[in-house]
């Protein structure tokens, strides 16, 4: 095989992939994620039929291409949404480039580099008319990053269950536990706060660390009053180090040069930045929520609210999930991790999601009912996806180490992680890189990467690991 010929094809198709915006957008008739998303479906199966796969788009939800002939079929599952942009890039984040070794692009690690290798490994199988006793399906959805619905169209609309499956969605070597995702809200109605700000906003999506937050405040309320009071006329950037704000900054570990002000006809909008990161690790970003809030509560004594600064206490702070009661290191699973993602003010409430990674033995329900107790704010667990463990001397799991090992050298374990993937939407199924531990790829951050060589490196690892497990 033309090892130049297959690198320039690959990155070609991963160039149109990449170009295509599949961020999750309003419902149209037949697209169920909007159009980017629908249109990237298009993409795949266009691009597999052309490769001589059989492929077939499902609900303009989900698609499939297909290699091999028999009665069962292996899985390989990723997705082809991604989360929005957000700020920050070098680039345009739609349009890939190459530089240093690496792609850059929404989408060349999570998930469409690995779709796009893992589609190239099929047409390699179907080209060498390689032996089979199973077919392989690669499966591909379009609303992983809100939570997997997708998937769960394909099996409610009947279409075949894979006898095992992979995600190469994840890290390497193979990840046999995934904690409990439980996307949490709590709400309260404060008419003290709601009369002195108009608006608030965190993340764009609930899995992320926010980078930027912003409140709008009214300009005929106390807290307006109480700011320019402290600049001596309308609010400027002085007043981040005016008391009572610029002791909160400092005493929180933060910059004044985080926050920014805009002065509008009706009022003041404050600014906060951070550093985006996945909800799964929220420890590596800088969540610019905590600052939103943080200005809120540090004026509490003007605004009067009886649930802001609870708020602020409890959630705002790295060791928020010990301070509610629910951190669990469980050796299986890992521990506790939070996230809060998301502010919003809807029909006189303010709320705010929190996504929760959660150990084995730690449900949504009792995490909820310690938000309530500590907040004293209603808490609503808007959607819940239990653990996933699969015992590491499993077939699945030992043949993909065996594939691994066989082809890097590296003998890891088998790792436990916070993320969510496919692996628990089928059964037996595991996620399977595609990210050694050891690089980093701004998943969910700006500028995300990928080393060229380790995508050539991912196709012979999934090429061969599809064929140890059709063969099986």
């Amino acid at each position: 095989m033309n090892e130049e010929k297959l690198s320039t094809d690959i990155l070609n198709d991963l160039s149109e992939i990449v170009a295509i915006p599949s961020v999750y957008a309003a419902p149209q008739d037949g697209m169920p994620y909007g159009k980017a998303c629908y249109d990237a479906l298009v993409w795949f199966v266009d691009k597999a039929r052309s490769y001589g796969l059989k492929a077939e788009l499902i609900g303009g939800a989900c698609a499939y291409a297909e290699v091999g002939v028999g009665k069962e079929c292996v899985g390989i599952l990723g997705h082809l949404d991604v989360v929005p942009a957000g700020n920050g890039w070098a680039t345009d984040p739609f349009k890939m480039i190459e530089e240093n070794g690496k792609v850059y692009g929404r989408g060349v690690g999570d998930d469409k580099g690995a779709v796009v290798v893992c589609l190239h490994a099929l047409k390699t199988l179907a080209e060498q008319k390689t032996a089979l006793k199973r077919r392989v399906r690669l499966i591909v959805g379009a609303d992983e990053e809100r939570g997997s619905s997708c998937i769960r169209k394909y099996s409610e609309t009947k279409n075949e269950i894979p006898v095992m499956s992979f995600v190469p969605d994840s890290e390497f070597p193979v990840i046999n536990s995934e904690k409990g995702i439980a996307h949490i809200i709590l709400e309260f109605a404060d008419g003290k706060l709601l009369s002195e700000i108009a608006d608030i906003c965190g993340a764009e999506c609930a899995n992320a660390v926010p980078d930027r937050s912003s409140v709008k405040i009214v300009k005929s309320g106390k807290l307006y009053a109480a700011m320019s009071a402290a600049c001596g006329g309308a609010p400027t950037t002085e007043l981040f180090k005016k008391a009572p704000l610029a002791e909160q900054i400092v005493s929180a570990g933060n910059g004044f040069s985080d926050y920014e002000i805009y002065n509008t006809a009706d009022g003041v909008t404050v600014v906060a930045n951070g550093t985006a990161e996945h909800a799964s690790t929220p420890e590596k970003g800088d969540n610019a929520l905590w600052k939103t809030l943080g200005v809120l509560a540090a004026y509490n004594g003007v605004i009067g609210s009886q649930y802001i600064e609870r708020i602020y206490e409890y959630l705002c702070t790295p060791l928020a999930s010990g301070k509610l009661g629910v951190y669990v290191d469980d050796p299986k699973s890992g521990d506790t991790s939070m996230c809060l993602s998301q502010a919003w003010t809807e029909n006189g409430k303010l709320k705010l999601l929190i996504d929760f990674r959660l150990p084995l033995g730690v449900t949504a329900e009792f995490v909820a009912g310690k938000l309530e107790k500590h907040t004293g704010c209603k808490a609503v667990v808007r959607d819940y996806h239990e653990n996933l463990y699969v015992d590491e001397n499993t077939p699945l799991v030992q043949t993909l180490l065996k594939v691994y090992r066989g082809i890097t050298g590296d003998m890891t374990p088998p790792l436990k992680v916070g993320g969510g993937t496919y692996a628990r939407e089928l059964p037996n199924a595991v996620a399977f890189g595609c990210t050694p531990t050891d690089i980093e790829i701004n998943m969910h951050r700006a500028d995300e990467n990928f080393p060229i060589a380790q995508l050539m490196k991912n196709y012979e690892i999934y090429l061969a690991a599809a064929i140890e497990l059709a063969n099986l």
